[in-house]
């Protein structure tokens, strides 16, 4: 009967937290005197892959093809990177005021050899652990 009775007590204490809560109206934050034009910066993180047209040390120019339309795309790069032209790469990039800044290239030959295990396909056994398809079972 204790047990209950502290039961009710928490629970009449939550929903009356919980009315105050309700009853509060948030405030709006004051609203700042602007002087002038003010825009927002937006940084957008993205990835395309394609094939490396051109490299320098600053620039990087590949070719991407997205549904049938074959498009060029032009970075830049703020270290000199060890690729050459004909590379299949992925290139994730930062689009900061209409520029694409190259962050990280992988090349798509590296990401192909190291393929994760997809679940609920079959792994053939290992060589030798497997019991052989013609042994027959065990008389008794």
């Amino acid at each position: 009967m204790r047990r209950f009775m502290f039961f009710l007590a928490g629970l009449f204490l939550l929903f009356c937290a919980w009315a105050f809560a309700a009853e509060q109206k948030a405030t709006p934050a004051p609203a700042k005197a602007v002087s002038g034009k003010t825009t927002a910066v937006t940084i957008t993180k993205m990835r395309a892959p394609g094939t490396i047209l051109e490299i320098t040390d600053s620039t990087l120019i590949i070719e991407r093809k997205v549904k049938d339309n074959v498009e060029t795309m032009e970075f830049i790069l703020e270290k000199p990177m060890k690729y050459k032209a004909g590379d299949k790469v992925r290139v994730t990039y930062l689009e900061d005021k209409g520029k694409k800044i190259v962050t990280r290239i992988v090349k798509l030959s590296d990401l192909k050899e190291k393929k994760p295990v997809v679940p609920g396909k079959e792994t053939k056994p290992a060589a030798g652990s497997a019991i052989p398809a013609h042994a027959a079972p065990a008389a008794k």
